[in-house]
């Protein structure tokens, strides 16, 4: 699974969005927007082994519902009131027999690369949801696709895009970004499909509320009401995460996964947070490999803890953490000592949270997990 040039360009993004200065008072309307572009790209080979499936350049579309943020929310302002909104996209992938189409449903957030109100400016879209994919690896009528074993996936964009104000009501859109396909090792083969795209889109003004006007003491102080600003003190918080994964070759088998996962997180700004944590990790078919190799393993001795650093990426309650790790201990060796995990938080309460995430191993995923934490 090849995601690291998109990790890479997130968290770039998200260095660049935390050092701007805070949005002053403004009047900001909230809008809702009718939209679509047509895209153009390729099929990225990202493997020696998968360019027997490259076989033509690809023209995408895409359709929009947008809507623009007023700053009822904390994190409105501080990331200058960016867009949000739903996108359908379909991708026929060149290769019908192979590889067939690609078809997207995905949240997504238009943050804007500075706070001024330009003619023309330029947004980073980030959005992540599921995919369907038509044709995937079949060890009888579809061997030769090896980059994808399984018809849902999910959907991952990263997209540099500028908006030109033609008029009051309209927008063209052009837009340089990576789409990405892959289902976690959920079910391998598991490479990934990578699509570098350029677009063309317009947008149209469909509904307009009521305007508002926003200062920046009042988005410190809801800031205040969803987040951990209000006193400035370290908290601590454990997760208890399940999973599952495929391993090779494929069709190998499902094995679970059961993880405890404990943070230590001080928010200082109301963009991020910053910490670390100890992990404590048991997946099953970590033990099968070790016992495959002849290595004489209990339970317990598949255990792999962790230590990590942490930083989350926060929009409100939820936010979009990103952890690098080093394992303490563990007898598997061939993914390397340094683990990371990216995903989903969301806090349901004062307490309790909801987390959905990625482990990977830098562009190397290892399996989904879902989770129910507790913070102090």
């Amino acid at each position: 699974m090849r995601k690291l040039f998109s990790i890479l360009c997130f968290l770039f993004l998200a260095g660049a969005l935390a050092a701007q200065a805070d949005t002053v008072q403004a009047v900001h309307c909230e809008r809702y927007l009718l939209g679509g572009n047509v895209q153009y790209g390729f099929l990225w080979s990202h493997r020696y082994n998968m360019g027997h499936l490259v076989k033509k350049h690809l023209v995408a579309g895409e359709i929009d519902v947008w809507h623009t943020t007023n700053g009822d929310q904390s994190w409105h302002c501080p990331f200058h009131y960016p867009w949000t909104g739903m996108t359908l996209v379909c991708i026929p992938l060149g290769n019908p027999d192979e590889l067939g189409t690609a078809i997207g449903l995905y949240p997504f957030i238009n943050f804007p690369l500075g706070k001024r109100d330009r003619k023309f400016k330029l947004n980073m879209r980030y959005g992540w949801g599921i995919g369907w994919l038509t044709n995937p690896f079949d060890p009888i009528e579809n061997h030769k696709n090896v980059a994808i074993g399984s018809h849902l996936n999910t959907c991952f964009v990263l997209r540099l895009n500028g908006m030109w104000k033609m008029s009051e009501r309209s927008n063209m859109e052009f837009g340089l970004g990576m789409t990405h396909f892959s289902n976690g090792a959920m079910r391998l083969p598991n490479l990934g499909i990578n699509l570098p795209m350029l677009s063309v889109g317009y947008n149209y003004e469909i509904s307009r509320n009521q305007c508002r006007k926003r200062s920046d003491a009042y988005c410190n102080r809801i800031a205040c009401n969803d987040s951990l600003m209000a006193d400035h003190t370290w908290h601590f918080s454990a997760i208890i995460v399940t999973g599952m994964n495929d391993i090779d070759p494929p069709g190998g088998g499902r094995f679970g996964v059961l993880n405890l996962l404990t943070y230590a997180m001080k928010q200082t700004q109301r963009k991020a947070r910053f910490g670390c944590g100890i992990d404590v990790m048991y997946s099953q078919a970590i033990q099968h490999k070790l016992v495959y190799d002849s290595v004489n393993v209990n339970a317990f001795g598949a255990l792999q803890p962790g230590f990590k650093l942490c930083y989350e990426l926060v929009l409100g309650r939820l936010s979009l953490p990103a952890e690098m790790g080093v394992y303490l201990y563990s007898r598997y060796k061939d993914n390397g000592p340094v683990y990371n995990r990216w995903g989903l938080r969301y806090l349901l309460g004062k307490h309790t949270e909801l987390d959905f995430s990625l482990k990977t191993h830098f562009a190397k995923a290892e399996y989904f997990e879902l989770g129910f934490g507790w913070r102090i």
